[in-house]
């Protein structure tokens, strides 16, 4: 089904790159040494770890050069160079750790291994030169890497990246404190402390970040690096906090915390209020601005910030769409001037176009039948691998889509749309060649993972998150098939690749749980790894749970479960109690998907009703949680002689409803609960053609409600569910 949709989202750069988000650094203000040093290893530490090898991918956007997307910029010789010639050949391309991985003895150790803040693309005969260097000034003339020096025991890196490299090392000092079974590292003033955990030489570095501050090459590395880790390297967005934890310097007595921005989504042509709490430790705020352009180092215009209710609040004009405002926030109490990080925002721009659903998109077999076409879907991230990532926008079967996109790296539980050309790769349907990407809502709830044996992944399946328990590996041995490995719960072999975000070292006849996207590609099924929580080993140990239930009609429900359910408790109709003297007459398990159930039920009336389960078995034993589901009977969503769309659903904070006229008039919008109580009821002016509305939920209860939407005798109703 196509839904038209008349709203205003948030739309990613076509880079998809992420850059720097208001607020990052709130809770450094006012900090100096250990204590600053502390609250940026917090703010940075638990970041997306790719592995070594992906790093290749990476540098690809990280270390382009800027006037030629097929090459990279060597850190120590700046030689443009091809960027997919690695080797050992003396001009081919080396991964070089500026903090030499054996300062520690890291090598293949992640994170600190993997960290791409500190890999940088080097000529392989000056990385081999370089070796394990501490950084320092002086010594002979490189031969090949003219603006380097080196001496038996340091390495002077070229002017242009004298400060990039102080920042590396600053950062990995900061982000590897001992903690969750990482390394310790100190940068030190002193050189020759191999194998110790350390780097030199501290003054030197605090010479190179002063003297090579960011530019736009560093400071866009550093947006790359944060869209695919979701970590920054503080001392490139403040190079100043390099002098605060090892310097001379000490933290301003005024100090400017809790910066935010208001509105969070920002619309064309509306203004930005920029708030921050602002206080001084040595006298009374006499100047607190916010400064502004559109380039993070050129923000020459300025606006005054006023207090109101212990904040101050200043206010950044209207800008166009597409473009990205940078920002800072100054203030000074006569004697002192402090300043904050500089922060950005984007304008979007408006997407007025159709949706389609992924179900439709899939259509139900083997090829889509929107193959080659440009369509528009929408869906929440559960699965993103750098290469590309996997949306969904429902249960189970058929709501699973590929996303063929490098760079982007939307964060799992991002609810996006977007625009693309729907093809079949090898049998797999995929998207691809995005026109259009629209940033939603973050930190959605998942789509519960589908439980399934591990023989009967499909094309239904495709793309979909799945569930396996009780799968026993067979063959362990992944380096030598891919980077995959074998598991088979007695219904036949599934794979399970250990991808570019996370490896498990599995033990053969082991048992596990594994959920994961299903992914289909050189002819074979495949779970495709995501973090840790991904592989549980042991057996079954989690109850089924209640995922979808849909009234089928006025005498039958089913009830679709997170597995396979044992049949005995599935079929008992004591299980199952309903409200409003509905009796269950008749529980019966579908005869090849065990994890359905249809109840047949004394007949349903239009209203709300509340349907109880209890003591349904999986096949493992485990009895699921007594568990109540609400539901309404009445309410048509597949409206067939005219257009609502209510977008998002379920809504948490606002709900959109779009809907078309053929005359100009009134409508009056109701929105109602489940007992027939009227919530808001508003009447709209309309215009003929395509009309929009918008209402706050955000203070509702969670639950199901009705929205009414009625001119004249004809009455359009819908379902809304606020989580």
């Amino acid at each position: 089904m196509k839904r038209t949709l008349f709203l205003i989202l948030v739309f990613a750069m076509a880079s998809g790159l992420m850059a720097q988000p208001t607020g990052y650094y709130n809770g450094a203000e006012g900090k100096d040494g250990d204590a600053l040093k502390a609250e940026l290893n917090d703010i940075i530490s638990g970041h997306t770890v790719y592995s070594y090898f992906f790093s290749k991918e990476i540098f690809k956007l990280s270390d382009a050069d800027p006037n030629n997307a097929s090459n990279l910029i060597l850190v120590y010789t700046g030689r443009s160079h091809p960027n997919d010639d690695y080797g050992v050949g003396d001009n081919q391309v080396n991964r070089e750790h500026v903090w030499a991985k054996s300062h520690g003895g890291f090598a293949d150790i992640p994170p600190m291994d993997d960290d791409v803040h500190n890999l940088k693309p080097a000529d392989a005969s000056v990385n081999r030169d370089k070796g394990n260097k501490d950084f320092d000034n002086g010594g002979t003339q490189h031969p090949e890497a003219t603006g380097c020096y080196y001496t038996d025991n340091t390495w002077e890196a070229r002017d242009e990246v004298k400060g990039d490299i102080a920042r590396i090392i600053f950062y990995m000092s900061t982000r590897y404190e001992g903690e969750n079974g990482e390394m310790d590292l100190e940068v030190v003033d002193e050189i020759n402390t191999y194998p110790l955990p350390e780097h030199g030489k501290l003054s030197t570095l605090l010479e190179w970040n002063l003297q090579d501050p960011p530019d736009d090459f560093e400071m866009n590395r550093n947006n790359v690096i944060y869209s695919f880790q979701k970590n920054r390297n503080p001392f490139i967005d403040n190079p100043h906090y390099a002098q605060l934890i090892w310097g001379v310097a000490t933290a301003s007595p005024v100090t400017i915390g809790d910066v935010a921005m208001s509105p969070l989504n920002p619309v064309a042509g509306q203004p930005m209020n920029i708030s921050a709490e602002i206080n001084s430790s040595q006298g009374t705020i006499s100047m607190a601005e916010v400064h502004y352009g559109t380039s993070w180092n050129n923000l020459d215009q300025i606006v005054p910030m006023t207090p109101a209710k212990g904040l101050y609040t200043g206010q950044i004009p209207g800008f166009g769409e597409g473009q990205t405002v940078h920002y800072k926030v100054v203030a000074g109490d006569g004697t002192n001037v402090s300043a904050s990080t500089v922060y950005n925002y984007y304008i979007p721009k408006p997407f007025t176009g159709t949706l389609t659903s992924i179900y439709d998109i899939q259509g139900q077999s083997s090829s889509s039948p929107l193959e080659g076409q440009t369509v528009s879907t929408s869906g929440v991230v559960t699965g993103s691998f750098g290469s590309g990532y996997f949306i969904q926008d429902g249960f189970g079967d058929w709501n699973g889509l590929y996303i063929y996109e490098s760079g982007r790296n939307p964060s799992i539980g991002d609810s996006v749309v977007i625009t693309g050309e729907i093809s079949e790769y090898y049998h797999k349907t995929e998207m691809s060649n995005l026109s259009d990407y629209y940033f939603m809502s973050a930190n959605n709830t998942l789509p519960n993972a589908k439980q399934i044996p591990t023989g009967d992944a499909g094309e239904a399946l495709e793309s979909v998150l799945i569930h396996v328990t009780n799968a026993v590996c067979t063959d362990a041995n992944y380096q030598a098939n891919y980077w995959m490995w074998t598991v088979n719960d007695g219904s036949g072999n599934l794979l399970i690749h250990n991808t570019s975000i996370f490896e498990y070292y599995p033990e053969e006849g082991e048992t596990y749980r594994i959920t994961g996207p299903l992914n289909y590609d050189f002819d074979e099924w495949k779970i495709e790894l995501r973090y840790e929580d991904d592989v549980q080993s042991g057996a079954d140990l989690t109850p089924p749970t209640v995922d979808a239930l849909e009234v089928i009609n006025t005498t039958v429900i089913k009830l679709e479960f997170s597995e396979p359910v044992e049949e005995s408790s599935a079929e008992n109709t004591t299980n199952y109690l309903m409200n409003n003297g509905i009796i269950v007459e008749e529980a019966n398990q579908h005869a090849l998907v065990k994890s359905q159930v249809f109840l047949t039920v004394s007949t349903l009336e239009d209203g709300g009703y509340v349907l109880n389960v209890k003591d349904v078995k999986d096949l493992a034993g485990n009895i699921m949680d007594p568990t109540s589901l609400n539901f309404y009977v009445g309410i048509d969503d597949k409206l067939v002689n005219n257009s609502l769309n209510v977008f998002p659903n379920p809504a948490e904070y606002t709900v959109n409803i779009a809907f078309s006229t053929v005359k100009s008039g009134k409508v009056d919008l109701r929105l109602l609960n489940v007992l027939g109580e009227e919530i808001f009821n508003e009447q709209k002016l309309t215009r003929v053609g395509d009309n929009q509305v918008q209402i706050d939920v955000s203070g509702l209860k969670t639950g199901v409600y009705v929205i009414h939407l009625q001119s004249g005798k004809e009455l359009i109703q819908h379902k809304l569910i606020v989580k």
